[in-house]
């Protein structure tokens, strides 16, 4: 395992190496003419997804070299202990920014077009964690409640829970348990009806600041944690509506996203500590107001992958374990450079898997969606 500026020198040159790749002409495929998209939130959901891959990363090499899945891990990688909550963060925003003015004709078909787009991917890597925890445990199978722990694992991430299988206790570890954040994003789906009601009575803006205001003062004392999730969704909202009353020019926007990206990598602790917050909020209200970090968040290669950026999600966890069980199992003797070489070609094997996966399963579940809200 790499440590400090050489594992961020590496992170670099994947980066690189991923535009360089994904970014050429066999990859024509992923491009998308939709005039609605936004392409730098495109690019934003890559690195995202990037940060989180690389936060698990870290947990899954020590997990299975002996050590807790726990923060102790990252004494040597800072950087990668934070980009796990920016990762997250901004992609609870995200979600807050593109459904915060949603109001169907159809509450139902909008339902329906959330699971069609969640539960293909989402089940695809339940299944992939399901074969591997029976293979696994193939010589010590337990039976008992094999059945109810099963239907949680195909339940779409609703009630975010992750038993074990067949006696595998840490088999939600599999996908490196990224499914929890799916029982929030659902928790936000859910509440949408009553907020389209209240935000038809007070306006977009009283609402969003009185959900954060609610958040900060009131539920923070008693769980910081879920404080901060709901305040994330309303920061998105926020989000939202500020350009329609402030316009920055962009280099300032990119000069401002620069210098907040360096105190969120230097000051924060790595946890959902809500005193952070404003950080990431001003962060993404200057990506909403047309900051792209000059222009980085516009290459194609990024662009291309913020498509594929769910599928990366649900499925690198599993490329992770998958490695470092292999090795685990061989007993195959790696030094630094050899490791971090097979990491990056099970990297690189995994977007591309990604892209396939986004092409042939998720785009068209995605349709199925459309063309059944227009019955």
């Amino acid at each position: 395992m790499l440590y400090s500026y050489k594992m961020f020198g590496w992170m670099l040159g994947l980066l690189l190496l991923c535009v360089a790749v994904f970014g050429s002409r066999l990859f024509t495929f992923m491009d998308n003419s939709n005039s609605r998209r936004v392409e730098r939130l495109d690019g934003l959901r890559f690195l995202l997804a990037f940060s989180v891959v690389m936060h698990h990363y870290v947990y899954s090499y020590y997990y299975l070299r002996g050590q807790p899945w726990t923060p102790a891990v990252f004494a040597h990688n800072p950087l990668n202990l934070r980009m796990g909550v920016f990762g997250v963060t901004l992609f609870f925003m995200l979600s807050g920014y593109l459904f915060a003015q949603s109001s169907p004709a159809s509450w139902l078909h909008f339902y329906l077009k959330r699971f069609l787009r969640i539960a293909p991917i989402f089940y695809l890597s339940s299944c992939c964690c399901v074969l591997l925890a029976l293979y696994l445990q193939r010589h010590t199978l337990v039976y008992k409640d094999m059945l109810l722990n099963l239907y949680y694992w195909f339940d779409a991430g609703i009630t975010g829970i992750k038993p074990p299988l067949f006696g595998m206790q840490d088999a939600r570890l599999i996908n490196a348990g990224v499914a929890w954040t799916l029982y929030w994003e659902w928790a936000f789906y859910f509440s949408l009806p009553l907020l389209c009601f209240v935000r038809q009575k007070t306006g977009q803006l009283p609402l969003a600041i009185t959900v954060i205001f609610i958040a900060v003062y009131f539920v923070a004392p008693f769980n910081q944690q879920k404080a901060y999730f709901i305040a994330c969704f309303a920061v998105g909202a926020l989000a939202r509506i500020v350009p329609e009353s402030i316009q920055i020019p962009k280099k300032l926007c990119d000069s401002a996203i620069v210098l907040l990206l360096v105190l969120i990598f230097s000051i924060t602790t790595g946890r959902y500590n809500i005193n952070f917050l404003p950080l990431f909020a001003l962060l993404f209200i200057l990506i909403a107001l047309g900051g792209d970090i000059f222009g980085l968040l516009r290459l194609k290669a990024f662009v291309r992958l913020g498509d594929a950026s769910y599928s990366i999600y649900l499925l690198h966890g599993i490329g992770w374990f998958c490695l470092n069980k292999v090795i685990q199992l061989t007993a195959i003797n790696l030094n630094k450079a050899e490791y971090t070489l097979l990491a990056t070609v099970v990297l690189i094997g995994l977007m591309l898997i990604c892209t396939l996966t986004y092409r042939f399963i998720e785009q068209p579940f995605m349709r199925l969606g459309r063309s059944n809200q227009r019955i």
